[in-house]
């Protein structure tokens, strides 16, 4: 059951935002062996602009959250989509590219969702690291 492993979280996981949704991911996975961090993709602040600027050294298309298993290294990024956010292409390539390399890919609609998909592929079985 979600709320024994999240007795932090609020029970109605259907209605949290992306902000809510990506602190319960990163809660999840650090319980279960993993080093993951939110991925800070927005651009650079132009004071003298004020406007926003794409960052040159910036990869497009890197997921919300990135890390790796601490018992093996194996690499996870999971991108965060909520309400009508839908994927982008980029995104889908990044993440196509991840799976292809051997990572641990997901696009992660809602906690309960991403659990189930996390669980679904055995990974809470896999190398813990408590």
């Amino acid at each position: 059951m979600i709320a024994q492993k999240h007795d932090q979280l609020p029970l109605d996981f259907g209605t949290l935002k992306a902000g809510e949704i990506t602190s319960a991911i990163i809660a999840y996975l650090t319980k279960h062996g993993f080093k993951v961090w939110r991925q800070n993709t927005s651009g650079i602040y132009e004071q003298q602009t004020g406007r926003w600027r794409k960052n040159p050294q910036g990869c497009n298309g890197v997921p919300d959250i990135i890390g790796f298993r601490l018992a093996d290294g194996v690499f996870v990024g999971v991108e965060v989509k909520a309400g009508r956010d839908t994927l982008r292409d980029d995104q889908k390539q990044f993440l196509d590219e991840l799976k292809q390399a051997g990572g641990v890919a997901f696009v992660a609609y809602d906690f309960a969702q991403f659990q189930q998909s996390f669980e679904g592929r055995g990974l809470h079985l896999q190398h813990r690291h408590d």
